[in-house]
This record gives C-alpha cells, sequence and structure tokens, in this order.
C-alpha cells in the first residue's frame, strides 16, 4: 500500500510548480476482507487491496478532472499534466470553484479494528439460521466482507484532512422455491460497524427471506381500480431518487426542467414527510466527509413537514443559479419515521398493494410514472391476500408525496439509508 502522506506531497509539490490554478484532489486507499459462503460452506477467502487519486482542476475558469489508480510519482505528475492540458482546451465558466481553506482536521468513522473469525462465525451462523427457519429458501451465495479504508483531501486553498473508516457488509443471494415453484432471484444486504447481533436481523434480511417464501405462488389481478399502495422503504428510496433527480439536483436547476424551481419555502408534500440528507446520523456507515466541491459536509434538510427547505445543488449550480449550496452531496437519506405501526397500515387498506420496488423506465419531468410492482402482496379489506405478477401500477410522483396517509413508525437502518414504509392513496393500480 501507498504511504498516502507521501503521494500528497507529490500531488501538493507538483501542482504548485504549475503556475495560478485552483486544484483539489483525494487520495484513498482501501483493504478488503472477502468471505464467500456456498452451500453451508466457505469457498473462498481473498484480501485485496485498491488505491485511487482524483484530481480536479481549474484555470482560467476552465476545469477538468481526472482519476488514477497508481501512486507512484512518475504516474501522478503525468495524470496532473494531463488534466491540466484538458482543463486548457476546455469552455470558461467563472462558476466553476473550490471550497475555501479550513484548518486541518483528522475524521473517524466506523468499526476501525476488524474482528475476521468473529465475522466468519456470524456469517456461518446466518446460513444455518436461514437452513433452519426458513426452509422455503434456496441459498444461493452469501458474501461478507470487512472494509478499511483512509483517505486524504487537499486544496490550493489550505485544507488538508485525513479521514480513517471501516464497515462490515453482508449479501446474501437467494430464491423461493418448495421444490415444485421457483422465484426470481433476490438479493438483500446490510452495512455494520460490530458484529453484535445476529446478521439475521439486520437491515431488510428477515424480511426479504419471508416475502420469498410468500411469493411462491402468486396470483392475478384482473381488473383495474384505485387504491392504496404502501411503499416499502426500498420502494420509498426508489420514489423519492426519482423525484429529487427531476427536481432538485444540478442539471435540473441550470436547465430550469425542475417543476420545483419556484417552491422553495412552500409545501410539495404532505405535511408528514420529512427528508433529510444526514451523512453524519450514526445509523448511516457508507457517507462523505467532504462533498465534491471540498466542504466539509453537513447534515440538512431537503423537505421538513411537507415544506421544501433546500435544493441539493453543488458549488456550480448555487454560483451558476444564484440559490444556497447544499451542505452535504451525500444523498444519505433520512426519512423521518411516523406515528402508525406498519400493521395498523396494512389493516386501513380497503384495497391496495405493497410494493417493494417499480420496474420502470425513468420519470419524466412532470412526474409521470407507470411500471410494473415487484416484489408486491395484493391487500384487501385489511388482510394481505398473497403476492400478485404481472400487476402495474401508475401515478403523479408529485402527487404521491401529497398523497401520503401514514408513514409507519419502524424504519429500515440498512447502513445507507434510514427508511420508513409509507401509505399512499389514489394509486392506480392495473392487473392483466
Amino acid at each position: 500500500m501507498a504511504n498516502l502522506y507521501e503521494v500528497s506531497d507529490i500531488i501538493a509539490d507538483y501542482i504548485k510548480t504549475k503556475g495560478d490554478l485552483k486544484a483539489d484532489f483525494t487520495i484513498y486507499e482501501t483493504e478488503t476482507n472477502e468471505i464467500t459462503m456456498k452451500d453451508g460452506k466457505f469457498t473462498l477467502f481473498r484480501t485485496m487491496f485498491d488505491n485511487n487519486v482524483s484530481i480536479k482542476v481549474i484555470k482560467d475558469h476552465k476545469k477538468a478532472s481526472t482519476s488514477i489508480n497508481k501512486c507512484d510519482k512518475e504516474s501522478i505528475e503525468k495524470a496532473i499534466d494531463e488534466v491540466i492540458a484538458s482543463a486548457e482546451a476546455g469552455s470558461p465558466d467563472e462558476a466553476f470553484d473550490i471550497a475555501p481553506g479550513l484548518e486541518p482536521a483528522s475524521f473517524t468513522k466506523g468499526a476501525l479494528t476488524p474482528d475476521i473469525e468473529k465475522l466468519m462465525e456470524r456469517t456461518k451462523e446466518l446460513s444455518d439460521d436461514i437452513a433452519r427457519e426458513h426452509k422455503n429458501i434456496m441459498l444461493i451465495e452469501m458474501f461478507a466482507k470487512y472494509i478499511r479504508g483512509k483517505s486524504i483531501f487537499i486544496n490550493t486553498n489550505g485544507t488538508k484532512d485525513d479521514v480513517d473508516f471501516g464497515y462490515y457488509m453482508i449479501a446474501t443471494e437467494f430464491a423461493g422455491n418448495d421444490g415444485e415453484n421457483t422465484t426470481g432471484v433476490a438479493v438483500s444486504y446490510a452495512v455494520f460497524d460490530n458484529l453484535d447481533s445476529k446478521l439475521i436481523t439486520l437491515g431488510s434480511i428477515e424480511k426479504d427471506l419471508q416475502d420469498a417464501e410468500n411469493s411462491l405462488n402468486p396470483m392475478k389481478i384482473s381488473d383495474k381500480f384505485e387504491g392504496d399502495v404502501i411503499l416499502t422503504p426500498g420502494c420509498v428510496s426508489q420514489m423519492l431518487g426519482a423525484i429529487i433527480g427531476n427536481t432538485v439536483v444540478d442539471h435540473t436547476l441550470i436547465t430550469k426542467t425542475s417543476v420545483w424551481l419556484d417552491k422553495l419555502g412552500e409545501q410539495v408534500a404532505s405535511p408528514l414527510l420529512t427528508v433529510r440528507f444526514n451523512p453524519w446520523d450514526e445509523r448511516i456507515l457508507v457517507t462523505e466527509v467532504h462533498t465534491s466541491d471540498g466542504f466539509r459536509s453537513e447534515d440538512y434538510n431537503l423537505i421538513e413537514k411537507g415544506v421544501l427547505k433546500s435544493f441539493a445543488a453543488s458549488l456550480y449550480a448555487a454560483n451558476k443559479c444564484g440559490v444556497k449550496r447544499a451542505p452535504n452531496s451525500s444523498f444519505n437519506t433520512v426519512v423521518d419515521a411516523g406515528d402508525t405501526p406498519y400493521e395498523d397500515m396494512v389493516k386501513s387498506i380497503k384495497r391496495g398493494l405493497i410494493v417493494g420496488s417499480v420496474s420502470a423506465g425513468s420519470p419524466g419531468a412532470n412526474g409521470e410514472m407507470s411500471g410494473v410492482a415487484k416484489n408486491a402482496f395484493y391487500v384487501e379489506n385489511g388482510e394481505i391476500k398473497g403476492a400478485v405478477i404481472e400487476t402495474m401500477i401508475s401515478a403523479n410522483l408529485f402527487e404521491m408525496l401529497k398523497n401520503i396517509r401514514a408513514i409507519s413508525k419502524e424504519q429500515l437502518c440498512d447502513g445507507n439509508m434510514v427508511m420508513p414504509s409509507i401509505l399512499v392513496e389514489n394509486v392506480t393500480i392495473s392487473g392483466n
């Protein structure tokens, strides 16, 4: 592994010889211990090392960036020369800039000292738990990892920060199988920073296994109706991602295609909904310390009780559009829990669906969305009747935000996001 401090000195010293320009760069190194298990037996244990250097320069208001996976002096200096040449060939834009300088600081996050033996024990335990408690699950493969990393961020304005991080991850690949019927392959994962709990209790692993078993004999819906839909945490994340991508990110602000362009401070969703981008939430483990522009990341609220509080604008978009820069660029999403138990939400449905995800193309700027409901279950008079196939749902995403009737008390915390389930009214449901 390279000495990151020596690499940072090589970059800083060489950039100083290149005249008047602005630059920032990040050097990463990671060590990944990976364990693979199949048929209840460990099949692979390997350790992988990775280095990466990303460099951004702005010269005469022209920007370019590059990334290399070599840390020797010759490769770094060549990359710097090439990225400067790319910048010089570009078009000037006075909105390009980097973050101001800050006093050097150090940050740590997660589990910095691994217990690989315990991780293997927990992985074997998960395999045994699935075999014992989920008879109709065909466990295809499992991957357990411990990832330990370090990064250094420096810019020409004087910031020099270092970050140490570490976390565990488990991923399971499986399908429902009762000897006659088989479901599609599913994947469930979780990121965590300790080994105190059984892995089957983490993230949505247990529920995903149950859903696969309950999907072995799906039913079909034959008609079309307006109903209620419970979006599970994964589906909430998917829908919010589509909405965010059409409303608050750079290209929608710069091209003025966002329907929320003039909605800052106004109600855009049900008062039940609060959406935060919180990289420093203790439940978020895979996160950023610095924004893409080199600012130190801070938590902020995107939507608070239904009111749009901020755009997710980079420094460039902020300068270009005259809006406030977002305090982070992580999209580490935390949606506040509601006050309704999940089971009560199910019981309140006269007719509708529980939806795990939607297979659909990207919605248009107007928010219209139509797609196939995946990992979905039909609900009638408050009872789950069974899994469904070949069922479409259609709605306008912006109207869905306003038609939220309840948000669950329970939240999914998988190390990447913190997300409840959300009950939405007036969704068009179409059977085959």
